[in-house]
C-alpha cells in the first residue's frame, strides 16, 4: 500500500529512519560534524572511492590549459573537499532553525535587493559554487515574495523524499524543475515569487542552442531564467556565496537584469555566465568539477574557433 508521495509502507519506515539519521547529525556541535565526519567524507572521497577523479581532471584540464598537473591535482583535491563539506552541509540543514540557518549563511546588502525588487517577482540565479543547497537561505531574507526553489527529481523515491525534508524552510516552495514555467504562470498573480534556479546545468539538446564561452570552451546553458524574466519584465540576480570557514559562508546578490532594460537574446545569461566564470578562476575548487559538464558537442564552425 502506497501513501500521497508513492512509497510504500517499507518505503515510509526507511524514510523516517533516515529523516531521524539526519536529524540527530544535524544536532552535532559544529566541530564534529565538519572536523571529523567531513574529514572522514573528504577522506573517502579523495582517496578511497574517487569514482568521478577522471571527469574531474578531465573537466580541470579542459578549463586551465595554463595551469601546470601539479596545480590541476591540487583544485582536484579541493573540489573532493568542498564536495565532502557539502554533502555535510546538506545533512546539517535537516530541520534546524531559521536562526541557526542564518548563522551559516550570512546575506550581504539584502536591503538594498529587497528595495530594488519592491513587492515583484524576482529570478535568482545560482550554481553548483559552494554550498549551492544552502542558497534556499535566501527564502529569509525576502519575506515579502514566496521563494521558490527549483530542484531536479531524484529517481529514488525515498532519497528523493528526503531531500525535499531537507529543502524545506519556512517561506520556501519546491517545485519540480520540469514545472518551472508552469509553476509560475499559474501562481505569478496570488503572491510575489523569488525563482530560484540552479542555472548551470547542462540542459537538454536542441536544434537552436545558443552557446556561450565559458571556461576556454564552448558551452550550453539552462536559459529559463532569462525567458521567465523578458516575458514578464522580472529583475535577474545573481547569487555568489563566499566561504568562511568550514559550514560558514557569506553571500551577496548582484543585480544583472531590472526587468525594464532592453537587451538582446542571451544578453542576460551571458551575464550570468560571466560572473560565474569570475566566481570560478577565483576560486575553482568551489565548483562541483564532478559532473560532465559538457555532454554536448558544439557545432562545427564554432569548435573550428580558438576561444
Amino acid at each position: 500500500m502506497a501513501n500521497k508521495n508513492g512509497l510504500n509502507i517499507a518505503q515510509k519506515v526507511y524514510l523516517e529512519l533516515l529523516w531521524i539519521l539526519c536529524r540527530g547529525f544535524a544536532l552535532l556541535p559544529h566541530c564534529i560534524r565538519h572536523y571529523i565526519f567531513g574529514n572522514i567524507c573528504y577522506f573517502l572521497l579523495c582517496y578511497v572511492a574517487h569514482s568521478r577523479n577522471k571527469v574531474i581532471m578531465d573537466n580541470l584540464r579542459r578549463s586551465f590549459p595554463d595551469k601546470s598537473e601539479q596545480e590541476l591535482r591540487k583544485i582536484c583535491r579541493g573540489t573532493y573537499k568542498n564536495l565532502a563539506e557539502q554533502i555535510i552541509n546538506t545533512i546539517s540543514q535537516s530541520g534546524v532553525s531559521d536562526k541557526t540557518l542564518q548563522h551559516r549563511m550570512k546575506l550581504i546588502d539584502t536591503e538594498k535587493t529587497r528595495e530594488e525588487i519592491g513587492d515583484r517577482s524576482a529570478i535568482m540565479l545560482t550554481a553548483h559554487f559552494g554550498p549551492w543547497e544552502a542558497g534556499s537561505t535566501a527564502s529569509l531574507a525576502f519575506p515579502d515574495q514566496t521563494f521558490v526553489a527549483v530542484y531536479h527529481k531524484l529517481t529514488n523515491r525515498v532519497v528523493d523524499e528526503l531531500m525535499k525534508r531537507i529543502r524545506q524552510h519556512t517561506n520556501v516552495e519546491l517545485v519540480d524543475m520540469k514545472y518551472t514555467m508552469r509553476h509560475f504562470i499559474d501562481n505569478r498573480n496570488k503572491r510575489p515569487m523569488a525563482m530560484g534556479l540552479i542555472a548551470d546545468q547542462c540542459p537538454p539538446r536542441r536544434a537552436n542552442m545558443h552557446w556561450y564561452k565559458f571556461l576556454h570552451q564552448w558551452t550550453a546553458f539552462l536559459e529559463g531564467g532569462e525567458t521567465l524574466a523578458l516575458k514578464y519584465h522580472l529583475p535577474v540576480y545573481y547569487f555568489s556565496p563566499h566561504r568562511i570557514s568550514a559550514g560558514h559562508y557569506e553571500g551577496r546578490f548582484t543585480r544583472i537584469y531590472d526587468g525594464e532594460e532592453q537587451v538582446e537574446p542571451y544578453t542576460i545569461t551571458e551575464r550570468y555566465v560571466r560572473l560565474l566564470e569570475n566566481d570560478i578562476n577565483a576560486h575553482p575548487e568551489m565548483w562541483m568539477w564532478s559532473h560532465r559538464r559538457w555532454k554536448h558537442t558544439p557545432p562545427a564552425e564554432l569548435q573550428s574557433q580558438k576561444i
